[in-house]
């Protein structure tokens, strides 16, 4: 039996997304602007769309006779939008009952029935809500509800670098500096707090805001986030292994990272890394920025794996001659193959980047809080948190997991140099103090083992 606007109506008022009275109101002002076409379901949907009462991904569902209430709220959260497609599974636009606008991560039910994986999403989960900085996507709750799982994070409103990277193809040096400059400093966070990210790459750094339509097409005003801190595909790929031990070699963009980014030691042993192999990537990641290209292209993961290990990259200038000698030191110490020869932390490489710094790059800071991330941030403090025990398995429901997808209507280095005159200006003082102390800033050996949380 086919729908009809009376019918999706009765769904509105099942579904929550509307009170009665709400429905009545706007059936009558459908009635009034349809007239002759008041029957039709496909202009009804289109007109409540238009008309901001129901979002296309929510007029999507009603109108395949979805009117569950779970299937569109996950406790106080309004699901808007399904933000995940293809392979990644479960990443939802939402907005949370005082006005703010959210992401959420719901775990497939496929995992949250085993144990281990359950376990493993609530740890990481929680070391997620614990970052807060700047350069680092934020993490605001867990929760459980509809006998779904789920991570709140923030929503953010910009493009990948990678879309940056497919756009312009390379960047020049001063905005590459910038942006890899931001991302070292949040990877220092997530450091500090015992984490190691394991899959950096233009896909998972996020530039905020966007470009505006009209404006510059330039980074220099965008602040970067890192993505997906150990929440990766592993947890909400349904099609992904769930022993990570199990994974063969062969598994691209799996645990082992993604072979255009991967250091060496992460192919040899993923389980044993620290956070210089993360410092590697993004060393790779920088050199992306500069020349167009990664390191080592191709699609070969086996060769690739043994280029990163065994050869020395095509030097910068070789693509970009705008790139300063200096520059190319601190990239080929970020890529150094023996992980004693980088930069021990983040924050090391982040200091030798610093005299590489525009005077006046626009440093990230964090955003002025509107009025509803207040409200929403006190709310928070008083919201009941996850257990600390693990949960037990639980039935599956019907649940947003399941549902279609809404189609839309060598040797310890030398001392790093500082040649800061292909950027065409002046020196900071803080270059200048960097410049009088630049052998501080050379990797030296690390003894502390860098111990991160790994699953």
């Amino acid at each position: 039996m086919s729908l009809t606007p009376q019918n999706l109506c009765g769904f509105l008022v099942r579904s929550r997304l509307m009170t009665p009275e709400g429905m009545r109101d706007m059936f009558q002002r459908w009635l009034a602007d349809a007239r002759e076409n008041a029957a039709n379901l496909a202009q009804f949907t289109k007109w409540l769309v238009a008309h901001e009462y129901v979002t296309d991904y929510q007029a999507a569902l009603l109108a395949k006779g979805h009117g569950d209430p779970n299937v569109f709220f996950l406790d106080q959260y309004k699901i808007m939008d399904r933000l995940g497609r293809g392979r990644m599974a479960g990443v939802y636009k939402a907005m949370h009952t005082l006005g703010q606008t959210v992401a959420i991560k719901v775990l497939p039910p496929s995992r949250a029935k085993d144990p281990k994986m359950l376990a493993r999403f609530q740890r990481e989960a929680r070391l997620a809500v614990r970052l807060k900085h700047p350069n680092v996507v934020r993490s605001f709750q867990i929760g459980q509800a509809n006998n779904l799982h789920y991570l709140v994070m923030e929503y953010l409103e910009g493009e990948t670098l990678e879309e940056v990277l497919n756009r312009r193809k390379r960047l020049p040096p001063a905005e590459a500096v910038r942006l890899i400059h931001q991302a070292l400093t949040g990877l220092q966070h997530i450091h500090e707090l015992g984490l190691v990210h394991r899959d950096l790459k233009p896909a998972n750094l996020m530039l905020v805001p966007a470009p505006a339509q009209g404006e510059p097409d330039t980074t220099l005003r965008a602040t970067m986030k890192i993505l997906d801190i150990g929440l990766g595909r592993a947890l909400f790929d349904e099609n992904a292994p769930a022993d990570e031990e199990q994974i063969e070699l062969t598994g691209e963009g799996m645990i082992l990272g993604t072979p255009d980014y991967l250091a060496p030691e992460q192919a040899r042993d993923p389980r044993t890394i620290d956070v210089r192999a993360d410092i590697y990537s993004l060393g790779c990641v920088l050199y992306h920025l500069l020349t167009g290209q990664p390191p080592f292209p191709g699609t070969n993961l086996i060769k690739q794996m043994v280029r990163h290990a065994t050869e020395a990259p095509k030097p910068l200038q070789q693509f970009n001659p705008a790139v300063p000698d200096g520059l190319q030191q601190i990239v080929s110490y970020m890529m150094a193959k023996e992980a004693a020869q980088r930069y021990p932390n983040p924050e090391r490489a982040a200091q030798a980047l610093q005299m590489f710094l525009m005077a006046e790059s626009q440093a990230a800071t964090p955003i002025d809080e509107p009025p509803q991330m207040r409200k929403y941030l006190t709310w928070l403090e008083t919201a009941p948190s996850e257990p600390d025990t693990p949960a037990a398995p639980v039935p599956v429901a019907q649940n947003l997991a399941n549902l279609p997808v809404a189609q839309p209507l060598p040797s310890a280095p030398p001392a790093v140099a500082t040649d800061a005159v292909s950027f065409g200006r002046q020196k900071t003082p803080e270059a200048r103090r960097l410049e009088a102390c630049a052998g501080a800033h050379r990797p030296t050996c690390s003894t502390d083992g860098f111990s991160g949380v790994r699953c």
